[in-house]
This record gives C-alpha cells, sequence and structure tokens, in this order.
C-alpha cells in the first residue's frame, strides 16, 4: 500500500449509518491505534487491552446509548483494509457477524494496523498526523479535535484539511452571527475587543461531518463554552409553541460557579433570530438530541 491509496481508504472509510445516526466506530478505533504508532507501542493489541480505551473514547464521542460495542470496529475495519486480526479465521462470529466477545478475551486475539501501513506511517510522521486530522474532519466537529486528540494520546505537528471533507459556505459564521444580532443564543454573550467580536462562533447544530447543511436554519450563534457544550452534549434544545427551549444533561457536574453557566439556562427559551424563516429546523434539532445530547434531562422545576 503506498501513500496514495492509504489516504483513499481513509477519505471512503466505510462507516455505517442508518436514518442519521452517528456510528464513530472506526474513526475511534483509527485514532486510537494512531496514537499508539506515534508512541512506539506495538503494533498488535489483544482486544482486551483496547476495549477499554475504545470504550471509554465512544462514551464520550460516540452516539449517547446505554451500552457500547468496542468488539464492532475490531471485527468490521478489516473490509477496509485498515485493520487486521491475523486470528480471525479462528474466532467464533454472533449472528450479527461480529466477533464474539469472550472468545477474544479467552484467547488474547490480537490485531492492529495492517503491517503495511504500519510501516509506512513509521517511515512518514507527516502521513500519520495528516491521516488523523482527516479523520477527526470528516467524523467530528473542530469543537472537539483538540479533546479526541489528547484522549487518544496524538501529537499533531502537522495539520492539513482535506477540500472534499472540509468544504464549507464561507459566509455561513456571518450570516449565523447577523441573524441572532451577534449575541449568544443562550446566554447574550456579546462580548468585543476593540471593534472585534472575542469568542463568539457559529454553531451548528447538525454537525458538518453529519451531513448538517451550513444554513441559518442548522446554525446557532454561540458563546466559546456554550458551543463545546452543545457539540458535547451538555444541552440540546426542546421544542416549543413559538421556538426552543433550553434543556441540560443531568450529566453535568461541578462545584465552581462556572456550573451555573450551563445549569441557569435549563427551561430558559432560547433566543430567536431576527427572521422566522432562520428559526432551526425541527429536523435538525431533532438529530441532535438523539445523536448527541446526553441524557437524562435536568428535572424541571
Amino acid at each position: 500500500m503506498d501513500r496514495r491509496d492509504f489516504l483513499r481508504r481513509i477519505r471512503k472509510l466505510n462507516v455505517w449509518s442508518a436514518r442519521g445516526e452517528r456510528a464513530p466506530h472506526k474513526p475511534l478505533l483509527l485514532l486510537l491505534a494512531l496514537g499508539r504508532l506515534q508512541r512506539g507501542e506495538r503494533r498488535l493489541v489483544p482486544f482486551e487491552e483496547i476495549e477499554g480505551p475504545l470504550t471509554v473514547l465512544l462514551r464520550r464521542f460516540g452516539r449517547p446509548r446505554k451500552v457500547q460495542h468496542p468488539v464492532y470496529p475490531f471485527t468490521f475495519l478489516c473490509k477496509d483494509g485498515l485493520w487486521e486480526v491475523p486470528a480471525a479465521d479462528r474466532v467464533p462470529r454472533t449472528a450479527a457477524g461480529s466477533f464474539a466477545k469472550k472468545p477474544l478475551i479467552r484467547d488474547a486475539v490480537e490485531g492492529g494496523l495492517p503491517e503495511t501501513v504500519h510501516r509506512l506511517l513509521l517511515g512518514d510522521a507527516e502521513l500519520l498526523a495528516n491521516a488523523a486530522q482527516l479523520l477527526l474532519q470528516a467524523h467530528f466537529p473542530e469543537s472537539l479535535h483538540d479533546d479526541i486528540r489528547d484522549a487518544v494520546g496524538l501529537r499533531s505537528e502537522w495539520l492539513v484539511r482535506d477540500a472534499q471533507a472540509s468544504a464549507r459556505d464561507p459566509n455561513f459564521r456571518s450570516a449565523v452571527l447577523r441573524a441572532y444580532e451577534r449575541r449568544c443564543a443562550v446566554c447574550d454573550y456579546d462580548i468585543r475587543l476593540g471593534d472585534e467580536l472575542l469568542g463568539l462562533e457559529a454553531a451548528h447544530i447538525k454537525w458538518h461531518a453529519a451531513g448538517g447543511p451550513d444554513r441559518v436554519d442548522n446554525g446557532l450563534a454561540l458563546c466559546g463554552f456554550h458551543h463545546k457544550a452543545l457539540d458535547r452534549g451538555a444541552w440540546g434544545l426542546e421544542p416549543l409553541r413559538q421556538g426552543f427551549r433550553i434543556v441540560v444533561s443531568s450529566e453535568v457536574h461541578g462545584q465552581s460557579p462556572a456550573l451555573d453557566w450551563l445549569r441557569d439556562f435549563h427551561g430558559e427559551r432560547l433566543r430567536r433570530p431576527l427572521l422566522a424563516h432562520d428559526v432551526p429546523l425541527a429536523e435538525h434539532v431533532r438529530w441532535h438530541r438523539r445523536q448527541v445530547f446526553r441524557p437524562p434531562a435536568l428535572a424541571t422545576g
């Protein structure tokens, strides 16, 4: 496998999708493997050793659900030519086609990047970092990239932007901020440094990486804090007769006064845009509630 073929496989990664559901299992396993390689760790790793870290990644950055399934990417990433399980033929399968978990652990079954990929990346640190960046751009919002890199132990000496993954409307930010009168739609933050806005951002409700459009009805003007919290699922939206109200996850905890910047807005009405046709589309809000928000919501008193 050469450099071009490897990057093509990264860009064309076959990720399961249905009804707009997120399934970042393969990207997260690949990022975990790239972090291991960058740190000089062994190419092949027993499933039992990788299960814990991968489960934590899926809980933090995957779709909110009661049970995570790290066995799935350990099994199905092999079909993309980017993962290898040498003992695959000897591991029993479930009815769904994935490896059965108990034999994986019992027999210390190992998996890892194919040897050709491993050798290619060992000799090209820039290619490794670029592949990681392409995976992040294609599957996660930019607000989470640094958190994911830290979680998998990746350094990023070289960063690139894939033209296909990052093609966006350059007017999206200005249109969203204008629609919300250049204030955070949650807390009314509008701080400026001189004549420039400081830390006010245009957030996608349905992530761009998940096919969310660069339209104002899929955007919110948010301060950096509330943008990051939205993308992590710390808060979401619930429809009202006219507009939406803010709902905060009961998973949010802390001791500092900053906690009030989330919890105090639970049940409050979201700021409406100037024009009715810019109000968030219900379908985008439903996607975020199903795919990103961390249930259950706080009780409303």
